[in-house]
């Protein structure tokens, strides 16, 4: 609920800029487009503020640079044995309860609460409009009577006659009804109210007023959306009228505006949304008879300059939408429970996935405890599954999580159990709450690429690397003597001096804020639960003093 009203906050915004933009235009483009152009624009103002369609946009996957391909024999793994120092166990049970209370916290959750506040406010609006419409049409029913016409109508519209009902209507989506009140069955002003309403019916405006209390109710906050709806109700009345005279003589364009006169005098003083109303305020008398006397066909080349002016108003507010919703809308978790990643097993070793910033996984490891020993087998991006296929781009295809996992547990021989991936922006999150690594870099590294947005400047020699830095160590390819087998050295040591220096308690907690700072970059069926006992668990491998880490290659 949160990351909708975030949504059409967004949304809110669009649509109020877009009717600023129109309302400054107004001058302007009711002197060259003819009413019906400003009609289709107010709606679609309204379908860009209710309408939460946002697409992806395209991006220009850069091309890989060639690597040699490495399969790992399951029987022939080299495995590096590092010995990590004795830690004592005391200080990891003095914190249990206060991970626990730390892992129970939470800040205020405002966006909650105001999301809470939106949606009632959503609905008490809906409700109330549709309470009013839903009395206004007990009262017509209850004094309405079925007439025939001496005109050709549509079969679904049916057509009451009733004194309720001072102006003549068109109600009802599902069931379309025509209200006529007496002053409209006299035979010089059927003939224009029926052209009138008929053209509300066909052109299917009734659902149009729907799309307006939509968008009133879902935006109930904001002030802009009335003035659209206000305008739109307009543009709908006089491109309507723009339609009946657009081919009649000035007679009976004068007895038309007679008509409207006369249903005026009568007109209710509180128009109902739900319904076209031929009679409209006097406000807009002025304009609606002017544009009647006045109407004359359109060019060809102004319904073509309204057709391109409209479509690039609409489509840029459109796409602004789905920038900003891409942009500052918050993603949902991506955290799933295990049993809607497919391919685990019960018991088996966890699987690490870093993706690259085209979605391919470019760092892969398993961890599990055997004997006492912590082993870390890393896995080069280029290995080949049986089927000749990278498993780098496993990730790009239909359930390619699955696919991956089928893979690692194939090349190691060993079921997985537990899976995390991370994407870019949550690898450089973790490393800065966790307050940096401090690391040897063993070489200049100076990369720059546009296409896969690195910029890559290290130093050789020891240095704290955080976030940004740490993640240009690890993407790092160029110049290593073994190509990506010296890279995965160079991740085997980062890691290394990672699980060193933050495998302990007092880190623990910062669980909760990491996976809150990485929400929506995650895909992993761990709990909170599950991640505090993996690093119980390897803290405790590193009291007994013995060889701990086995990476293989």
């Amino acid at each position: 609920m949160t990351k909708w009203f975030q949504i059409f906050l967004l949304l809110s915004a669009v649509g109020s800029v877009l009717t600023v933009i129109l309302l400054a235009l107004k001058k302007w483009t009711r002197k060259h487009f003819p009413p019906l152009w400003e009609y289709v624009l107010w709606i679609g103002v309204l379908l860009v503020m209710v309408v939460p369609i946002s697409v992806k946009m395209p991006t220009i996957q850069p091309m890989l640079q060639k690597h040699t391909a490495y399969t790992i024999p399951p029987t022939d793994t080299t495995v590096t044995h590092v010995e990590i120092p004795f830690h004592t166990i005391e200080t990891l049970l003095a914190k249990d309860v206060s991970v626990t209370k730390e892992v129970g916290a939470s800040p205020f959750p405002w966006w909650d609460l105001l999301a809470l506040v939106w949606i009632s406010g959503a609905l008490c609006s809906f409700g109330y409009r549709l309470m009013g419409y839903r009395r206004f049409i007990k009262q017509i029913r209850n004094m309405e009577v079925c007439i025939d016409l001496d005109a050709e109508l549509p079969k679904r519209l049916r057509v009451y006659q009733t004194k309720e009902a001072v102006s003549p209507m068109v109600t009802g989506i599902l069931r379309p009804i025509l209200i006529l009140p007496e002053e409209a069955l006299s035979e010089s002003r059927l003939q224009y109210v029926l052209r009138h309403e008929l053209i509300h019916y066909h052109r299917g405006d009734l659902f149009w007023r729907w799309l307006a209390v939509l968008a009133m109710s879902i935006h109930w906050f904001q002030p802009m959306v009335y003035v659209a709806v206000a305008q739109m109700q307009e543009a709908c009345e006089i491109s309507c009228d723009w339609c009946v005279v657009r081919y009649m003589e000035q007679e009976k364009r004068d007895d038309y505006m007679r008509v409207i006169l006369a249903l005026l005098a009568t007109t209710m003083s509180k128009k109902q949304i739900f319904t076209t109303q031929m009679a409209s305020g006097k406000k807009q008398l002025q304009r609606r008879f002017t544009m009647i006397r006045n109407q004359k066909p359109c060019k060809k080349k102004k319904i073509c300059l309204s057709v391109c002016v409209g479509m690039i108003l609409l489509s840029g507010a459109w796409l602004t939408g789905c920038t900003l919703q891409q942009t500052y809308a918050p993603e949902e978790s991506k955290t799933e429970v295990a049993t809607n990643i497919e391919g685990l097993a019960e018991d088996g070793a966890l699987l690490f996935v870093g993706t690259d910033g085209i979605d391919m996984a470019d760092t892969i490891f398993t961890y599990h405890v055997a004997d006492g020993k912590a082993n870390i087998l890393a896995i080069p991006r280029d290995t080949k599954t049986a089927d000749g296929q990278k498993i780098s781009g496993l990730l790009t295809q239909e359930d390619g999580d699955a696919k991956l996992i089928q893979a690692v547990s194939e090349i190691t021989t060993q079921p997985v159990a537990d899976y995390v991936r991370m994407d870019l922006t949550a690898v450089e999150t973790v490393i800065d709450h966790l307050g940096g690594v401090t690391f040897t870099v063993p070489q200049n590294m100076d990369y720059e690429d546009d296409v896969q947005n690195l910029s890559i400047h290290l130093q050789a020699g020891e240095q704290i690397l955080f976030g940004n830095d740490a993640l240009g160590l690890l993407r790092y390819r160029q110049g290593y003597p073994r190509r990506d087998l010296s890279r995965i050295e160079v991740q085997q040591a980062f890691l290394k001096e990672l699980f060193q220096q933050k495998c302990n308690p007092a880190y623990l907690k910062e669980i909760p804020a990491i996976l809150e700072a990485t929400k929506g970059h995650v895909v992993t069926n761990l709990t909170i639960s599950d991640m505090v006992a993996y690093g119980k668990e390897l803290y405790t491998c590193k009291q007994k003093g013995i060889d701990v880490l086995v990476m293989g290659i």
